[in-house]
């Protein structure tokens, strides 16, 4: 009879032990949670502020005036010299028939 009260004492504080257990680490990862939504929301106002400043600083307004007084340099676009004929390539499709076998070289 003393064994059988013992063993449900026993087993009643290890089921207690095991639910404060769990508790424990329930409460651990709600923590986390938490902390990693604080976390968003700090780094989605700083995306938003950054996005702002970026808005800011490549306003045209802003632009035309640095260009102006002087702190941008202007740069011409490159020209780039192209002497072929310009072609359009979907209308020439049928002429060239691209072949696996090589050209031979003109003999001489």
């Amino acid at each position: 009879m003393f064994f059988r009260f013992g063993s449900a004492l026993v087993l009643i504080v290890l089921i207690s032990l095991a639910g404060v257990a769990v508790e424990k680490r329930n409460l651990e990862l709600r923590r986390r949670v938490i902390h990693q939504h604080f976390q968003t929301d700090v780094l989605r106002d700083v995306h938003a502020r950054l996005r702002l400043e970026t808005e800011q600083l490549g306003a045209p307004v802003r632009m035309l005036d640095s260009i102006e007084s002087g702190e941008l340099a202007v740069r011409q676009p490159e020209q780039t010299v192209d002497t072929s004929p310009r072609r359009v390539p979907l209308l020439e499709w049928r002429r060239a028939i691209p072949t696996n076998q090589p050209t031979a070289a003109p003999s001489q």
